[in-house]
């Protein structure tokens, strides 16, 4: 009960997905809800009390509903009919649309499993927004985990050893390595260091002191916020000189992260980041968004 407006509206609109004609009103989704967990044991009274507080949550919910549609205009794929009922619209899908799906989707991994590719199509998402928003920069994806079969060599940054990738991603934002750090990386760390996406501005001339942005996609509500922490400057100087230039962090998630009040849920969760947000990312989407995922 204390999860955010968000969250509750992301959950039904699952629900509303969940349903074999795609309509879902609120008895039924209280319904869903009471026989969850959370619920199971309570006493008569206790259950009466939780099920009037669900009918104010789902009153919440519907006007977040309406917010959303505001926001996202013919993006958003759900409404409300006149008998109560959130549904899924049954014009044909566009990429928006079907992006906004996506979104919701990858931000509910723990519902998701048999869904797959999402994360790896995530980045993708995310490589996508930064190109469309710096159409003058460079971007590639960093690791060698993502499985988006659609992904072209020029695409990332894609040696086995995160060791190795670090060698390169020291020459392609142009800063000098830090060899002694580097030597005390495992030799079997395939991982990313918390890198996943990487920008720069060249600026005609093979000189140091160029526009980067470093970038981390996170799907979880609970993870994001201290994600924000592998893309830091404290991070990365272990490895790379980077006082040699100034990097810029962006922090890209799925999530609908806006209240009532669009504004953001906590404010205090920011942390020298830009953050990219479902919202955000479909302010920008075009064809080319869907185009290069896998899982849609």
């Amino acid at each position: 009960m204390s999860a955010t407006i968000g969250v509750w509206t992301d959950y039904c609109e699952l629900l509303c997905l969940s349903e074999d004609n795609n309509h879902i009103d609120r008895d039924q989704m209280s319904s869903i809800v009471i026989k969850s967990d959370d619920f199971a044991n309570a006493g008569e009274r206790a259950q009466k009390m939780r099920k009037d507080k669900l009918s104010t949550k789902f009153q919440d919910v519907y006007t977040h509903v309406s917010l959303r549609k505001q926001v996202l205009g013919s993006s958003y794929p759900f409404d409300i009919n006149e008998d109560d009922q959130l549904y899924l619209k049954e014009s044909e899908r566009t990429c928006q649309e079907k992006l906004y799906i996506f979104l919701l989707y990858a931000s509910n991994l723990e519902y998701m499993k048999s869904v797959h590719d999402l994360t790896s199509d995530f980045e993708v998402v995310c490589l996508m927004y930064m190109r469309k928003l710096f159409p003058s920069m460079v971007f590639k994806l960093f690791g060698s985990s993502n499985g988006n079969t659609k992904l072209q060599a020029d695409d990332v940054i894609n040696d086995i050893k995160l060791s190795d990738r670090i060698i390169n991603l020291s020459k392609f934002i142009t800063v000098s390595l830090n060899p002694e750090s580097l030597s005390k990386i495992n030799k079997h760390n395939h991982g990313d260091g918390g890198l996943d996406l990487v920008g720069v501005r060249l600026m005609g001339d093979d000189r140091k002191s160029i526009p980067v942005i470093f970038g981390q996609c996170a799907c979880s509500y609970d993870q994001w916020s201290a994600k924000q922490q592998s893309i830091s400057d404290r991070q990365w100087e272990k490895y790379l000189h980077i006082w040699e230039t100034s990097i810029q962090t962006y922090i890209f998630i799925p999530i609908w992260n806006m209240n009532s009040e669009k504004k953001y849920e906590d404010d205090l969760e920011l942390s020298r980041c830009v953050i990219i947000d479902r919202q955000r990312i479909l302010f920008l989407a075009d064809d080319s968004f869907v185009q290069n995922l896998t899982s849609i």
